[in-house]
């Protein structure tokens, strides 16, 4: 605990004191190293960025890497200063703001770690209370209104069962985690506007979640950079004054399993074609169907990409290289198709007669069926059963029950047993009579997923087997195209997921970029976990290993229940929702001075918002009035290629917040490391204390981010998140 004034008003005599035990109002931890990106130009007096707060030291538990080695985990909980815990018990503290730095503990006082030898990827720090405490959750595709950098587990602050004031608003736990990257140590935290804090109920511990690589050379101990060795994917050019570690490049330590989705259509174009012949041969393989030849050709007079043509009851792999938009897809009245699992099943659907014809083979003494258009029973599907003795129901299935009974709507036309097998043909009207039904379409209904089972009895009761699979529908007589559904998958073991969102949200599918397909993806988060060396097999790890500590300093007042306003977190991607994306290079004829990747976001106000108690959740925005003012509004992107980060109100056109990182000369001052960033954040608030007001934002406001990269090289897993904090007003 270091002490400092206990007010902003106190005595010169006094300040001078404390400035001469505890030297913070003489600088900030960091030193004068932070400016704002929104300086008010009509302000006679600038905003001051020095604390002039209390503040108290934390520090994490140390961090022991060896080079190449990812340093990405929740760290053991360390207790705040005893002084600070007995002060505010049961009392709440207004937190004006943050430092971080990341240090050697020396006899002589600490000593910063260059961001050449540890690369802060990001971090993601909680202060815990006396009433709250961090727990982890499984990440939900699209989830990342709170923060972007969680791939299958996040943390959040959680209120515990004993809370005294369990319906108050005050946060039992803050979180901290803005500019949250190798931008921190130089990037302001605070402190922000009068009155404006983050506020905590009896803060005791806190936590912290760092990502960090280790880039040091270990073959080299001069004061300037120079690489250590690279794994072969790494995409930092020679010379380059970064470690192209810091990208995450995916080696061949990682085992990559590709799983291809396929869709059929019998209408339209696909939304994304299928590359190469091999490709498309490999995807009408797929399809359930007799396949008994494959050609490539180049026609304008036929779809683009992949597609199958029927030739009585078997089907020709069409790759067409034709770069022009040709004929749509199907423009057929009729198609059908098979799938063989445990459950052999056949559709065809006649437009012209608007009927069914639905074919079931399975065992002919036991009970067997199929669910419509479900992976899973909790999906709650409609179904077809065939007993042990051939009569057939249909029912609504329950979650892990037999479900309802439902109205018979086939009609039976052939029920036949051959060698133990039995096959049952019905037909039924393509609508179904009800919503419990399963209602068939030829335009939009060609890829359907499917539940079979067969049972162990005659009568239907519990399943012997049960497995998913699924039922591609062809056209007759007309080409049926065969699109690219994406893919999954995984890395070492590692599920794969991504949810790269379509226009006008964000850009990155329609650009392809790498990062959305597991088959393109070469480097980022994915291949970038705890304890995990990014060079490759057959590369040694150089010792010795290192040992550090992050550091974070919080700057703090007495909380005034009539005078503070709590700041919540507002949070989202530009490259929605990826987490992540690539820089893709630009091509070898663009000059270099015109080597800029830019992509854009749309989005609104409310998509931030996240409607439950700010006491008990990090990512809580707490009750809804009319709309929000930001107070602090900051981006997160990675060195060496970002160039900018604009956000829009885009219903009036107006700028919000434009972030432009400055740059390392590589002085060898303090945090000038060549090429690696600063980020000055805008902060709003009173025009008498030298800050520009905020623009107040309704809920339906649209907005739009802006993202802009040097791409004279490829950057694997770059970022282009806003940190932001605000009031509900």
């Amino acid at each position: 605990l270091q002490p400092a004034s206990k007010t902003r008003s106190m005595t010169r005599v006094a300040c001078l004191v404390l400035a001469f035990i505890g030297a913070a109002l003489a600088d900030n931890m960091n030193g004068d190293n932070y400016i704002l990106a929104n300086p008010n130009p009509n302000s006679k007096t600038p905003y001051s960025l020095t604390f002039t707060d209390e503040y108290f030291d934390v520090y994490s538990p140390p961090i022991t890497t060896r080079y190449s080695e990812v340093f990405w985990t929740m760290m053991d909980e360390v207790p705040l200063p005893k002084e600070i815990v007995e002060r505010f018990n049961n009392k709440v503290m207004a937190i004006t703001g943050y430092e971080q730095d990341q240090v050697f503990k020396t006899e002589n006082g600490d000593v910063g770690v260059p961001i050449t030898w540890q690369y802060n990827h990001h971090y993601e720090a909680y202060m815990v209370g006396a009433y709250s405490s961090v727990e982890t959750f499984k990440v939900k595709p699209g989830d990342i209104k709170r923060d972007g950098h969680a791939v299958y587990f996040r943390n959040d602050l959680v209120g515990l069962k004993n809370d005294p004031r369990a319906n108050s608003s005050i946060p039992a736990g803050q979180f901290f985690s803005e500019a949250n990257g190798g931008e921190s140590r130089h990037s302001a935290h605070g402190p922000y506007p009068p009155s404006m804090v983050q506020l905590i109920d009896s803060p005791t511990g806190f936590k912290l979640q760092p990502m960090q690589i280790d880039t040091r050379n270990r073959d080299y101990n001069g004061s300037d950079f120079r690489p250590g060795p690279l794994p072969r994917n790494a995409r930092s050019p020679p010379n380059a004054s970064y470690s192209g570690l810091l990208e995450c490049p995916c080696t061949t330590r990682i085992n990559k399993t590709i799983e291809v989705q396929y869709n059929t259509l019998t209408s339209g174009t696909c939304p994304t074609l299928l590359r190469t012949a091999e490709e498309c041969f490999q995807g009408a393989a797929t399809l359930g169907q007799d396949i008994i030849s494959n050609a490539t050709i180049t026609d304008k007079t036929q779809p683009r990409g992949c597609f199958v043509m029927s030739k009585g009851t078997s089907f020709t792999a069409i790759f067409n290289n034709a770069t022009d938009d040709g004929a749509t897809c199907g423009s057929s009245t009729h198609v059908a198709g098979t799938t063989k699992s445990l459950v052999e099943l056949t559709v065809d659907l006649e437009a012209t007669s608007k009927l069914a014809t639905i074919t079931m083979t399975g065992p002919a003494t036991v009970w067997y069926g199929v669910g419509f258009d479900a992976t899973v029973m909790s999906d709650l599907p409609y179904a077809i059963i065939v007993d042990g003795t051939g009569t057939v129901t249909e029912r609504r299935l329950g979650d892990h029950d037999a479900g309802r009974l439902l109205a018979t709507t086939v009609k039976v036309v052939n029920n036949s047993v051959t060698s133990g097998v039995r096959t049952v043909v019905m037909t039924r009207a393509m609508a179904g009579a009800s919503k419990d039904y399963y209602s068939f379409n030829i335009e939009t209904g060609t890829n359907i997923n499917l539940i079979n089972a067969y049972g162990s009895t005659a009568n239907f009761s519990y399943h012997k087997e049960r497995t998913a699979t699924s039922l591609s529908l062809l056209a007759v007589d007309a080409p049926t195209c065969v699109c690219d559904g994406g893919a999954t998958g995984s890395i070492n073991g590692l599920k794969f997921q991504k949810n790269c969102l379509p226009e006008p949200q964000g850009d990155l599918l329609r650009e392809h970029n790498p990062t959305c397909d597991i088959r393109d993806y070469q480097g980022g988060l994915h291949c970038c976990h705890h304890q995990w060396f990014l060079l490759d097999a057959d590369q040694e790890i150089p010792e010795p290993e290192m040992t550090y500590y992050m550091k974070f300093r919080f700057y703090f007042q007495e909380y005034k229940p009539d005078y503070h306003q709590n700041l919540v977190r507002f949070y989202w991607q530009t490259e929605a929702h990826a987490g992540e994306y690539d820089v893709v290079k630009c091509s070898a004829d663009t000059p270099s001075s015109q080597c800029v990747q830019e992509i854009s976001a749309h989005f609104t106000v409310a998509d931030m918002l996240r409607d439950c108690n700010t006491r008990t959740g990090t990512s809580c925005t707490g009750t809804r009035k009319n709309g929000i003012n930001l107070i602090y509004v900051s981006g997160h992107c990675h060195a060496p290629s970002c160039i900018s980060m604009e956000l829009y109100n885009a219903d009036t056109g107006d700028l919000i917040c434009e972030v432009t990182p400055t740059l390392g000369k590589g002085t060898g001052g303090r945090f000038d490391e060549k090429d690696y960033i600063a980020l000055a954040p805008c902060l709003f608030g009173s025009e008498e204390d030298g800050l520009i007001q905020p623009q107040f934002l309704s809920y339906d406001t649209n907005l739009m981010s802006v993202k802009r990269n040097n791409n004279t090289n490829d950057h694997l897993g770059e970022m282009a998140s806003w940190q932001m904090r605000g009031v509900m007003v």
